[in-house]
């Protein structure tokens, strides 16, 4: 099975959408391509549609350096939220990416990520 990943461009915030198994380089080069498609249309906002991905086997260390990575690439943007499957929010890239100072929130349901996005307080 492929790692694939989709991008929407035509919301107010960027819509990614990966599905597929992923390993921690996959998960790290997707939080580089979505800085660099930020950087470049100004999007300010993203939301990252996890449903059909496979990162169920990160290791907690793993974990960490995701999220790390993730707050390191994505620091310029006002609000990141993932959704994922229950079995997949453990939360420790979450909090990795928040220490780091990332406005991040994960998710279980898409509409309550779209609205946390376009929310403006």
């Amino acid at each position: 099975m492929l790692w694939t990943v989709s991008v929407e461009h035509s919301l107010a915030y960027l819509y990614v959408v990966g599905s597929g198994p992923a390993t921690l380089p996959d998960a790290c080069g997707l939080a580089d391509m979505v800085a660099t498609i930020c950087s470049q249309t100004r999007k300010r906002r993203v939301l990252f549609d996890l449903l059909g991905a496979d990162v169920f086997g990160f290791s907690f260390t793993e974990h960490l350096t995701l999220g790390a990575h993730v707050a390191e690439r994505l620091a310029h943007l006002e609000r990141v939220a993932t959704v994922v499957i229950p079995r997949n929010r453990v939360g420790i890239s979450e909090r990795a990416a928040q220490h780091h100072g990332l406005l991040i929130k994960a998710f279980t349901e898409l509409q309550p990520a779209r609205s946390w996005l376009t929310d403006e307080d």
